[in-house]
């Protein structure tokens, strides 16, 4: 590479690319090589950065210009003429191979300052999310904060506008979980299925399910009844557990004593538990493991 490319004082392109002739295919050749040569070990660095992306932009506008000449010349002639089109493309080959290297080395340039400008910036990211009293998974990154275009209080004020979006946000989800407490107090049913729809499902559609699940309760509770005054009508339960059928006097049914142990129960789940066992008229002792006895 010649060093009198680029001038170590400006940094620009010292001459410009030589104009490009398709009358004398011999001398279009001699002039791409010496381009070739010319360009050929260009470093891509902070300070040759822009005239770099300037080299590669008037190589790649060659690479146009020869090709396009060359299929108007192919189109003119209106017959074969694979000689010129394989040497013609032999030349914009090698002009590829130079702008290809310097597009590689700019990329690469890019993502080093890329990389560099996100350390940077994901350090005052930190920061103010810790200023809203936030942690690292409830505030999402936004990739594009890393373009190398976008300008760093741009950064600032977007990331300042997601924390307060997340604060808003957490603000409406906790009056929706306080709502939805309220009614199943309201209600007297579990809350827990309820809170697990906060986030997913609007207000208005989880009260309205809560307000389903009551009445579904309720009419099972009823419909409990039916059956226990049905079987207290028709059965009769003797002192030894057995029922016998009042019309019949058959011993339909045997009362029992069952021990049943269910691991790994949260405190809702025996909450929830223990109301099944009262609703279904099932009496008896409950035992939590390691823990009190209480009356079913």
């Amino acid at each position: 590479m010649e060093n009198n490319i680029i001038d170590p004082k400006t940094l620009k392109v010292q001459s410009e690319l030589p104009r490009i002739e398709f009358e004398n295919q011999n001398q279009l050749e001699k002039t791409v090589d010496a381009m070739v040569e010319r360009f050929t070990g260009l470093v891509v660095t902070k300070d040759t950065y822009k005239p770099s992306k300037e080299v590669r932009a008037e190589i790649n506008k060659v690479i146009k210009i020869i090709d396009r000449q060359r299929i108007d010349k192919v189109n003119e002639v209106k017959k074969p003429i694979d000689d010129f089109n394989d040497r013609t493309k032999t030349l914009t080959a090698k002009l590829s191979t130079v702008s290809d290297n310097l597009g590689k080395q700019l990329n690469d340039y890019n993502d080093k300052r890329r990389a560099g400008k996100h350390e940077i910036q994901f350090a005052k990211f930190k920061q103010i999310i810790d200023e809203y009293g936030l942690q690292l998974d409830q505030v999402p990154y936004n990739p594009k904060w890393d373009n190398l275009s976008l300008a760093f209080p741009t950064f600032v004020k977007e990331a300042k506008e997601v924390c307060e979006k997340v604060l808003q946000t957490q603000k409406q989800l906790k009056e929706i979980r306080q709502a939805v407490i309220a009614r199943g107090d309201e209600l007297g049913i579990g809350v827990q299925p309820f809170l697990e729809q906060v986030g997913k499902r609007d207000l208005a559609a989880i009260l309205r399910e809560m307000s389903k699940y009551k009445q579904e309760l309720i009419d099972v509770q009823r419909k409990k009844d039916e059956l226990q005054k049905e079987f207290e009508k028709n059965n009769k339960i003797l002192p030894n557990g057995k029922v016998i059928d009042t019309k019949t006097g058959e011993v339909v049914d045997e009362k029992v004593t069952v021990r049943l142990i269910i691991k790994d129960l949260t405190q809702y789940q025996i909450a929830q538990l223990k109301s099944y066992l009262r609703d279904n008229g099932l009496h008896g002792t409950f035992k939590v493991i390691n823990n009190e006895v209480t009356n079913v």
